[in-house]
């Protein structure tokens, strides 16, 4: 099987993050892999990502070409539904894509880092970490950076924020109210994760978006059937992207640092609620966890190895490029979606 992954944005953090897994196909017997041209009819399998896939020039050059996208931009579906599959980062992105395809692949984006996991051990301050983007980072606002000023009163700690500072700009407002917490902002850099975030004790993961006036929400929401529905104020409302992905939970586990994770779909089937970390919705469920694993290393480092583990066993390159391998050898090739063809504006 000869296999193209394709695209122009050669610098982008999604390709850096992704060309390194995808590369390791070539590791399969019988497997060869190439990046970044257009000689589409020397290939069986051609990958583009999701920003630029070209996928009727591909098809148009090699009919029986297998053409499969990774990560595609809403913009981008009503361009691609000749494509004979999709590559999805998540259980959010494969739910939305499910309404164009029915071939879809999950593989999250994540860096693959060679290090072993962390030894916990009691030290003060401790350090709490965050890597990722940086809206994320500001709608950990309030229920987690309220967690957070909680704990501080009790417990000395260290906040380490990592992003692309340069790009992005520094963030508009103070994360915390306590004074206790010293935070650190740290420029990304494609060596950050072993250098710096390998130093982290707790990992937190926010990826749930906050509404603005939830109590005015959920008012409007009750509206609806209410004597069917019988909605109460306690009931959840949650927001959060359709890229939302494992990937950053990954990276902890990667290091064998233990996390608390905003309760989103793809958290809850990365962590092993209460084993291999917590999920966590309200202040005081992050406060909680966040104090559990503040006030004990035996902790931490058996969560942080039940993570490391899972990591191997399911979820490394090695494992998801086989099974992506099997995934691509079902496919028939030229097959237009089954999905309904629509105007998404």
């Amino acid at each position: 099987m000869r296999i193209l992954f394709a695209t122009e944005a050669h610098d982008r953090v999604s390709t850096l993050l992704n060309a390194p897994n995808y590369a390791r196909l070539g590791d399969i017997d019988g497997v060869h892999i190439d990046f970044y041209n257009h000689n589409y009819a020397e290939y069986d399998v051609v990958l583009f990502m999701g920003y630029d896939p070209h996928v009727s020039e591909a098809r148009k050059i090699k009919p029986e070409l297998k053409i499969g996208v990774i990560d595609p931009r809403p913009t981008m579906v009503n361009t691609i539904l000749n494509a004979d599959f999709v590559i999805a980062n998540g259980l959010e992105m494969q739910d939305w894509l499910s309404e164009y395809f029915t071939k879809i692949f999950i593989y999250p984006i994540y860096p693959y880092l060679k290090a072993s996991p962390k030894e916990h051990q009691e030290h003060k301050p401790l350090i709490i970490g965050y890597h990722g983007n940086k809206v994320h980072l500001l709608a950990s606002k309030p229920h987690v950076t309220g967690a957070l000023d909680a704990l501080a009163e009790e417990y000395p700690f260290e906040f380490w924020a990592i992003y692309d500072i340069r790009s992005l700009g520094k963030i508009p407002f103070n994360l915390f109210s306590s004074k206790k917490i010293k935070v650190r902002f740290i420029q990304w850099e494609e060596d950050v994760y072993e250098k710096v975030l390998s130093q982290v004790d707790i990992g937190i993961v926010p990826n749930l978006i906050p509404l603005i006036d939830e109590a005015k929400v959920k008012e409007q929401v009750k509206a609806l059937f209410p004597s069917l529905l019988q909605p109460h104020e306690t009931d959840y409302l949650f927001r959060f992207k359709n890229t939302t992905n494992p990937g950053r939970i990954y990276v902890f586990s990667q290091l064998g640092i233990p996390v608390v994770a905003g309760m989103a779909p793809s958290a809850a089937q990365a962590i092993q609620h209460g084993v291999s970390g917590y999920l966590a919705v309200g202040t005081g469920a992050w406060y909680g966890a966040l104090r559990r694993l503040a006030n004990s290393p035996e902790l931490r480092s058996e969560m942080g190895k039940r993570l490391y583990i899972d990591f191997c066993t399911h979820r490394n390159p090695e494992v998801l490029n086989r099974k992506l391998f099997d995934f691509i050898n079902t496919l028939e090739s030229n097959r237009l979606s089954e999905g309904v063809e629509r105007d998404i504006g």
